[in-house]
């Protein structure tokens, strides 16, 4: 059984990365990863 949502969501983000210039997806990951800390830290002092 295939999950659709997940298709219908990832296939077409895939492709849009894909095309990205290098510069362009150096970004996104930037962008990523500082979510990601940003995500972290909260949950880091929302325990504390």
């Amino acid at each position: 059984m295939t999950n659709h949502r997940y298709t219908q969501i990832i296939v077409p983000m895939d492709r849009y990365v894909n095309r990205l210039t290098p510069k362009a997806k150096r970004l996104v990951a930037i962008l990523e990863g500082s979510l990601l800390l940003l995500l972290f830290t909260s949950v880091v002092f929302y325990v504390q």
